[in-house]
């Protein structure tokens, strides 16, 4: 799996327990033609700062995977089913453990956005997983 830059300001917009979700929020600005959300799902551990720009996430290699699922306390029977993502920026970069990343393009004018991260006529730009990731 290839690194993703979006070039764009993204903030934290929701991160939900119960439902294992964390959700990061560009908002549509100048000529922008579509918000853009990424959406983790099945979150396991996160290491975030407010805002990115460019928000880019990598796949995390090891060693730094290994620290990723240590700190999850992750037991090695489940740590296949998990994409460890580095979110670059300096001086440190953050991380999310998920089971899925989906990168999603919402028209500007939709009123949704972002109140439901997925909402009606949303365009997946990218989906991450687990099998895109090298050990």
């Amino acid at each position: 799996m290839n690194r993703i830059v979006l070039d764009r300001r993204f903030r934290v917009w929701r991160y939900g327990v119960s439902h294992s979700q964390l959700l990061l929020h560009a908002h549509a600005e100048g000529a922008d033609a579509d918000h853009l959300n990424v959406l983790f799902e099945d979150v396991r551990a996160v290491k975030l700062r407010s805002s990115y720009q460019p928000l880019i996430l990598a796949p995390a290699a090891n060693p730094v995977r290994e620290d990723i699922l240590a700190f999850a306390d992750m037991p090695e029977r489940h740590q296949h089913r998990y994409l460890s993502l580095t979110l670059s920026t300096r001086p440190e970069a953050g991380f999310v453990l998920c089971a899925r990343a989906t990168v999603l393009a919402v028209d500007r004018t939709n009123d949704e956005t972002p109140i439901h991260p997925w909402p009606d006529g949303a365009r997946v730009i990218h989906t991450l997983r687990r099998d895109d990731q090298a050990s």
